[in-house]
């Protein structure tokens, strides 16, 4: 794929596009039915006001879609169209399984990013386990560059032992990553059937990159049967 420069009013922005190698091309989230109404739709509010605190409100079309239907009584409908209006801004989907394996798919949202700058994208998660455990995500390109204890991230506990020199090339080391688990969102899951997280990614270089993104909900939630990365 090709990098295409955008501009704003705001001046020139660069656009970082990933590269997709896996899946070539995203495929739509699953719906899930019967999910309990009220604290659902009281996630989504969250998610709303976190999403605007950030600095990446909802389109105007969207948000106002989304309070109809968070407004209405909560039937089939509206749980499918609240889903729906959301996917649509998800980068990844996280499915964990009732032995809280952890599988991970690309979502809808184009996989695109601002050199030198961070960019916000949802997270839909299904959760069959009912965990309320945080969700982590990592990257190997996420590795800090400099071993110090002001560099201690997820990536560098995931994949780096305190002392151990980073074996990729620095041109590897290319992103930056972390779920958003501040207020007004809460800072672990909430156990229910579906929810939606915040993760955000920094570029420091522009033009096309690949990045492999897996997610867990602590040690051992990784399984060789289910795939819990993945590579965009």
């Amino acid at each position: 794929m090709n990098v295409h420069p955008k501009i704003s009013s705001f001046g020139a922005v660069i656009v970082l596009l990933i590269a997709i190698s896996f899946p070539l091309r995203a495929a739509d989230l699953p719906m899930v039915a019967g999910v309990e109404w009220q604290p659902f739709s009281a996630q989504v509010w969250r998610l709303i006001e976190a999403a605007e605190s950030l600095g990446s409100p909802f389109g105007a079309a969207d948000k106002t879609a989304l309070q109809a239907a968070l407004n209405s009584s909560g039937d089939a409908d509206a749980i499918r169209r609240v889903q729906e209006l959301l996917d649509a801004h998800c980068l990844l989907g996280v499915s964990i399984n009732p032995e809280m394996r952890v599988k991970v798919s690309q979502g809808p949202a184009k996989p695109e990013l601002m050199e030198q700058g961070w960019r916000q994208f949802l997270v839909k998660v299904l959760n069959e386990s009912g965990t309320t455990a945080p969700l982590v995500a990592v990257s190997p390109n996420a590795i800090s560059l400099f071993d110090s204890g002001a560099a201690n991230t997820s990536s560098d506990r995931a994949f780096r032992k305190r002392g151990q020199t980073v074996s990729r090339k620095p041109a590897d080391l290319w992103l930056d990553l972390q779920t958003f688990d501040k207020q007004p969102l809460r800072p672990t899951l909430s156990g229910l059937a579906v929810e939606y997280r915040i993760v955000q990614l920094y570029s420091r270089d522009t033009g096309r990159r690949e990045a492999k993104i897996s997610f867990n909900v602590g040690q051992g939630t990784q399984d060789i049967g289910y795939r819990n990365d993945v590579d965009i």
